[in-house]
């Protein structure tokens, strides 16, 4: 891609990586390292015509969700049972997620031939509606706390 002059890195995350569910902590440290890592590679490379996107898929109807394909703990500890209920809930939502596996490999072929692509993209409605949601929350938090953030600044 260097000698090139030009390509397209395109890494998987999820909407976990910017705006994570309760009950999924440490998949959600793996999501968030890659979209981190997406950011700044993408600037990284921006100079040599290499462009970098992160998706951030919300559920899609494939395996993810059924109870064969998550590693969940057969041993329950009861204070932890809100995370388990969480983790019931999830797989119980399998067939009802909102994103389509054939439009989402539509997308995928035009983010890849797209000549201006975002670093971040968000996939299905679901997605849309967490990171909104997420914004609006981090400007939120933001601002209760400008105070303290200027308050460190040097006189």
């Amino acid at each position: 891609m260097r000698k090139r002059r030009s390509g397209h890195i395109i890494n998987i995350s999820s909407i976990a990586g910017f705006a994570p569910h309760m009950g999924w902590s440490v998949y959600a440290a793996t999501k968030f390292s890659l979209m981190g890592l997406t950011e700044v590679l993408a600037q990284d490379v921006q100079s040599l015509g290499i462009k970098v996107t992160a998706v951030a898929p919300g559920g899609f109807r494939t395996q993810f969700n059924k109870a064969d394909s998550l590693v969940l703990s057969e041993n329950k500890i009861e204070d932890y049972s809100e995370l388990h209920s969480v983790h019931n809930h999830f797989v119980a939502t399998d067939g009802k997620q909102l994103g389509d596996p054939e439009k989402a490999a539509e997308v995928f072929i035009d983010l890849a031939e797209s000549s201006n692509p975002p670093v971040r993209l968000f996939l299905d409605s679901d997605a849309y509606r967490r990171a909104s949601e997420k914004l609006d929350q981090l400007r939120e938090e933001l601002e209760a706390n400008k105070d303290i953030s200027f308050r460190t600044d040097y006189e």
